[in-house]
């Protein structure tokens, strides 16, 4: 349930803004946004990208879930629409605040291109049929969406007593959410055998000879499947509420076919000192994605945008 929510709580920061459909003739064009030819392809990677997110998130099983009344894959193509069009109509504010991209940010791109590509299959890319250059003009565009972000917001200052109010009002619950764990996990393959790891840690067998017996991923036992993290991160990352104690083994977790078992090294807790900095970046950071989204939604309701319905029905989704 916790990840049902927060999959519809990502989907419902994002506003549509579409204005009436209207018949585009080009058979590769999905859209146009001010004026602007958009091609089915580079939607399509927008697709791959919110349908890779999906999974990650709520699982295979999420594609049965029903989102009041929408399909899962209908929701993810228009996350995937709305997310290519707050890009491009961000995107074209660069030159209002000056911002453009260096060589260096151009090679970033390029490398976060290559990494895309690295992580489809062939059927994958066959169905994006997107080239290489294509692909790193996208990344390209995303690079000046974090920059004009960032130019929009740079002059924004927080109320002190404002962020103060906020901070006497939520630190205990935050305190919790900020408890910082330092854990040592095995991913097992059966039930069984995640078991009987988890009762041989708890009577004191050595982690690191289990982990290097029965980690599953060998690219983990280069990190001695060591992780130090929030508590905040641990209950969304496994769907439970985790309230281990330091030196606590957990019993099998179960993630998307196979298990983990985690042993609590370190609990640390805050104090009002380290919390308040903690809460202020978080809710600098909120108070200004409000304040971006506010001068984005006026950008949007003043970009003529039509969208092809006769490609957009067409859609298939991504293997």
């Amino acid at each position: 349930m916790k990840k049902l929510k927060f999959i519809l709580a990502v989907l419902l920061c994002f506003s549509l803004f579409v204005g009436c459909s209207k018949q585009i003739d080009r058979e590769d064009m999905i859209a146009t946004v001010g004026g602007k030819a958009i091609s089915k392809s580079e939607y399509m990677l927008y697709l791959y990208e919110a349908t890779r997110d999906f999974n990650e998130i709520g699982g295979n099983d999420i594609w049965e879930t029903d989102f009041d009344g929408q399909s899962a894959e209908d929701v993810v193509k228009e996350r995937a629409f709305t997310t290519m069009l707050h890009i491009k109509v961000t995107a074209d504010k660069a030159n209002r605040y000056k911002v453009s991209l260096s060589e260096e940010d151009k090679a970033v791109a390029q490398m976060k291109g290559e990494a895309e590509l690295a992580t489809m299959t062939e059927e994958q890319k066959n169905a994006v049929s997107l080239s290489a250059e294509e692909v790193y003009k996208i990344m390209e565009d995303t690079l000046l969406y974090q920059k004009v972000i960032e130019a929009v917001t740079k002059d924004y200052q927080v109320s002190e007593a404002d962020f103060n109010a906020y901070f006497e009002q939520n630190k205990e619950s935050q305190r919790e959410s900020y408890t910082e764990y330092t854990i040592s996990a095995i991913s097992i393959a059966d039930q069984q055998t995640a078991q009987e790891v988890s009762q041989r840690l708890k009577e004191g067998e050595d982690f690191q000879t289990l982990f290097q017996t029965y980690e599953l991923n060998p690219q983990q036992k280069e990190t001695g499947g060591i992780t130090t993290t929030y508590k905040s991160r641990l209950d969304s990352s496994f769907d439970m509420d985790f309230h281990f104690e330091e030196g606590e083994t957990t019993e099998p977790i179960s993630i998307e076919g196979y298990y983990i078992v985690i042993h609590v090294d370190k609990k640390s807790v805050p104090d009002d000192t380290i919390l308040k900095e903690l809460m202020r970046l978080e809710y600098t950071s909120s108070i200004k994605q409000k304040a971006f989204s506010d001068e984005l939604n006026q950008w949007l309701a003043d970009t003529e945008i039509e969208r092809n319905d006769v490609v957009w029905n067409a859609i298939e989704m991504i293997p």
